[in-house]
């Protein structure tokens, strides 16, 4: 997979960088607060640009860990039980610019360049799919 890995991202429209050293990112992810389902925190991505919420995941300290020292968003997955880089067979990456705690450390916002679209459903936001609904007033 990382020979697949490497080709893809040199495509990328913007370059991943990681946003913390091994140490470091060790250190935000021991200090989070893994409360929620199979020991996670929720993920919330956002467009860097529109600030477009795109999708919600979970990330376990593996996770964390890899999206801060790679600069790809990286998930648990629930269903499969394991870590995964979003876009590993679909080719739609996440490239991380900004990574931030909730008060409470059970939660993060990463702030992410989206190449192709975010939702397994195929449109460009999990909250735009034919299957969310919107409500306003």
């Amino acid at each position: 997979m990382s020979a697949r890995r490497l080709d893809l991202t040199m495509s990328l429209p913007v370059e991943p960088r990681p946003l913390a050293t091994a140490e470091e990112a060790w250190r935000i992810a021991k200090s989070l607060n893994y409360r929620h389902i199979e020991g996670t925190v929720v993920a919330v991505a956002q467009d860097v640009e529109s600030r477009e919420v795109l999708m919600v995941g979970y990330m376990d300290p593996v996770a964390v860990v890899l999206t801060l020292t790679t600069g790809l968003a990286h998930y648990y997955s629930t269903s499969r039980r394991r870590v995964w880089l979003k876009g590993e067979t679909s080719g739609h990456f996440q490239v991380v610019r900004e990574f931030r705690t909730d008060c409470d450390g059970d939660a993060v916002v990463i702030k992410v360049y989206q190449v192709g679209v975010a939702c397994h459903l195929g449109t460009w936001s999990c909250f735009s799919s034919p299957n969310s609904f919107r409500v306003k007033l």
